[in-house]
Formats: structure tokens, sequence, C-alpha cells
């Protein structure tokens, strides 16, 4: 797959069995939770975050939380380590595995503020009462990105749907350190509202330079399309449909690791 975001071409090659989508749109069987926004076209926005006061408190225990976490995975993590020099700790793959392992699938009691206040704020930014609980599976999470300058670290381009267990919730990406137009998350504008049969995708999870993803691949999309890094600064966040195509997201910043948070949100009281 070869696509271009902000004047840049990137690829990727998904190995595994390919075919074109049929003739529906997945959003029409979902709960849209942004079809009652200004942005529903194109499928997501970025949107002021927390006050002020709050996000100082935010930003320095989210600190505190990935430092505490890359120490129990075994990383010497300096006081005054700055969090977008991961890479100089984890350079090695089996590393950064086993670093990513702490990272993810972290109760919502861990997160650095309380969970309730993040809800209520993409609550209303999406006019509907939102929680962090799957009602698939009653998870109650969220994790870290990290993704490594240069690397390959990134998932491909996908859209969340393709695995049953996060439709009908809204995504949100916050950053954290290194996030910006060469390395922030990439999205298929409007294409939450696509066909699938403008998509070619794996038949199942892409393995891609040897690492298995849960997630089929794109692997080629028909017509005009329009990637972009919307690139949310300090005390932003991007909220986006999981119905969207969005990933592939190479990092490429030549001396930052790109770290952001990310959460997902349902209805309230959806079994």
């Amino acid at each position: 797959m070869r696509y271009t975001v902000n004047g840049r071409t990137l690829e990727y090659s998904a190995l595994g069995e390919c075919a074109w989508g049929s003739d529906i749109r997945l959003l029409d069987q979902a709960i849209d939770l942004t079809k009652d926004t200004l942005w529903h076209q194109a499928g997501y926005s970025v949107e002021n975050l927390f006050t002020p006061n709050v996000f100082e408190n935010f930003k320095q225990k989210t600190r505190n939380l990935l430092i505490d976490l890359w120490r129990e995975a075994g990383l010497q993590v300096t006081p005054n380590f700055e969090l977008d020099q991961y890479h100089k700790l984890a350079k090695e793959q089996k590393v950064h595995l086993s670093a990513v392992e702490k990272t993810r699938l972290l109760d919502v009691r861990e997160f650095p503020i309380p969970i309730k206040q993040l809800a209520d704020r993409i609550s209303t930014l999406c006019h509907v009462n939102l929680e962090v609980k799957n009602p698939f599976d009653g998870q109650t999470v969220f994790h870290f990105r990290v993704i490594r300058p240069q690397q390959t670290d990134n998932n491909p381009l996908h859209r969340d749907v393709w695995l049953e267990d996060y439709r009908n919730c809204i995504n949100l990406y916050i950053p954290v350190a290194g996030s910006n137009e060469h390395s922030s998350l990439i999205i298929a504008k409007g294409s939450h509202l696509w066909s699938e049969s403008k998509v070619e995708r794996t038949n199942s999870g892409a393995i891609i330079n040897g690492v298995k993803f849960n997630v089929p691949a794109v692997t080629a999309i028909k017509d005009e399309y329009e990637l972009v890094r919307p690139n949310p600064k300090p005390n932003e966040v991007l909220l986006f449909s999981p119905y969207l195509i969005h990933g592939g997201a190479s990092n490429l910043n030549e001396d930052q690791t790109r770290i952001s948070i990310e959460v997902r949100l349902w209805k309230q009281g959806v079994a």
C-alpha cells in the first residue's frame, strides 16, 4: 500500500489474502457518535481538552505513570528524562516490545486524572452521555501508543470496526510527546462514509515486516481520497470515528519518539 500525506509518500507491504469489500456501508449499521456534531462529514475533529490547571495536573501525572511503567519493564529512566527520547532506551525490538506490554490495556483507575473528567468533556463535545466501558466485553481500559522514529512500530491503515469489539464508540488520540506534523495519527478524511467496496484489505490480521497485527490492513483504495495528519497540540484531543480509515502513521521525526494516549468511549447504557 503506497499513500501520500503532507507531501510525503509512505508505503508498507501486507502479507495475507486480500479482497475488495462488499457494497455496504458499515456506519449504516452503527451507533454513530459523530452524527450530531459539526464535524460529522469529516469524521474527526481536534478540540480543546482540559482547563489549564487540570491539564498541568494531567501532564505531570501522565509523565509519572509512564516513567513508572517503563521502570517496571526494566528501562533505566532518570528523573529528568525527556519522554520523546524513549528510543534511546529501547533500541532493540525485544526491549521495546517488553515496554509496550506494560503500557497497554491499563485500567482506567490508573488514568492520570479521574476518568469521569475526561468522559464528561467528550460527552459535551459529542452531545451524548459517554463512558469508558466497552459493552462488548466490559473492559474499561486505555493505552499508551509509543512509536519510535524511523521504525516500523505503527500499525497499518485500517478501520477499528473490522474488529467487532470496537463498534459504536468514539476514539481519542491525546498527544503526550513527540506528536507533530511528521508523526501524528493519519486519517482518511470522510472515510467513515465510504462503502466497503471502495477498499481492498487483508481478510484477517495483516503481517507486515514480520509483525502480526490483530486488525486487517488496507491494501488498496479506489478513486480519490485524502489522507491528513490532524496534529493536535498539547491540551488538545483528536476525536474520530472508529469507522474512519486511520493508522499507517510512520514516525518521520529524526530524533523524537511519538507518544499518545488512546481511549475509546461508548454511549452510556448500551448493552
